[in-house]
C-alpha cells in the first residue's frame, strides 16, 4: 500500500520529541538472524529523525540513512551515521552497497512496486531487508484506551489502515525477496505528559485527516481528561513487530 501526502515537515520537531525507539535486543536479534555484524554497511530508509539509526549506529554498524525531508534530516539524531536525501523508490545509491535494509514506522508510505527492485539493487547478494513497526497496545493501558476512544470520536474517519497489512506477502510480491521471517516484541515507553502531546501532534495522517479544528478539539479534550485524572506519566505500551525478507536470486 502507499500513503498519500507523506510529508512531515509540519510535525518533525514533535515527531523528534516523543516517538519511541526499538527494543535493542529485538534489533540484534534481527541483526544475527541476517548474519550482519559490526562494521557491516546497513541502510535505514526512511530514517526519520534517527529513533532506529542511533541504535544501528551504537550497535557498531556503518549506517547510512536515507531521509527525504529536510526538516527530518535537520533534527536527526544517529552517532556516525551518514545522512543523504533519498526515497525508497529512488535511492541514489551504489548497487550491491548494503549487507542490511532497514525501514522502521515508514515502509507505508513507499510505492512497494518500485521500492521492492530498488531495494534489492542496493542490497548485496545474500542481503535483507527488514520492515518493523511500534504498534500502540491502546487496550493495554487506560489512557491510552481512552485517547484512542477520543480519536474515533473527533475523527470518525482516522484508521491505522496499514495494521492490517500482509507485510509478508507484500515483500514478496514483486519477486525481488523471499525466505521472510516474522518477530514481535512488547515494550513500555514512559511518557510524560508533554511528549505523550507530541506523540500526537508528530502523528502526521491523524493530523492530515482532522484538520486543524478537529485535531485542536481532540488536544482540548485529551487536556482536560488528564487534568481530570491528574495524570503526569503515561506508560505507553508497544508490540513492535518486524518482517525481515532476503534479497531473491542470492
Amino acid at each position: 500500500m502507499t500513503e498519500p501526502d507523506g510529508d512531515f515537515s509540519a510535525q518533525a520537531d514533535a515527531y523528534a520529541r516523543s516517538r519511541p525507539g526499538y527494543p535493542v535486543d529485538l534489533i540484534e536479534r534481527l541483526s544475527r538472524d541476517v548474519e550482519v555484524s559490526s562494521e557491516d554497511p546497513v541502510l535505514d530508509l526512511g530514517a526519520g529523525t534517527g529513533m532506529l539509526t542511533s541504535t544501528l549506529t551504537d550497535l557498531g554498524f556503518a549506517v547510512t540513512a536515507l531521509e527525504p525531508n529536510a526538516s527530518m534530516r535537520a533534527l536527526a539524531v544517529g552517532g556516525d551515521a551518514e545522512w543523504i536525501d533519498g526515497t525508497f523508490e529512488s535511492t541514489g545509491l551504489a548497487p550491491d552497497a548494503f549487507a542490511w535494509a532497514v525501514a522502521a514506522q515508514a515502509f507505508h508510505w513507499a510505492d512497494p512496486r518500485r521500492a521492492l527492485p530498488e531495494v534489492r539493487r542496493v542490497l548485496r547478494p545474500g542481503g535483507a531487508l527488514t520492515l518493523l513497526w511500534n504498534n500502540r497496545l491502546n487496550d493495554d493501558h487506560p489512557v491510552v484506551a481512552w485517547t484512542r476512544e477520543a480519536i474515533a470520536r473527533h475523527v470518525p474517519d482516522f484508521s491505522h489502515a496499514y495494521r492490517d497489512e500482509d507485510w509478508g506477502a507484500l515483500l514478496t510480491s514483486t519477486g525481488d525477496f523471499d525466505d521472510v521471517h516474522e518477530h514481535q516484541q512488547r515494550h513500555v515507553v514512559p511518557m510524560g505528559r508533554a511528549r505523550f502531546f507530541d506523540l500526537w501532534r508528530s502523528h502526521h495522517r491523524l493530523n492530515r485527516i482532522a484538520g486543524p479544528d478537529r485535531f485542536g478539539r481532540f488536544l482540548a479534550a485529551l487536556d482536560g481528561h488528564l487534568d481530570e485524572e491528574a495524570v503526569e506519566t503515561v506508560d505507553v505500551p508497544y508490540l513492535c513487530r518486524s518482517w525481515t525478507a532476503r534479497r531473491a536470486g542470492r
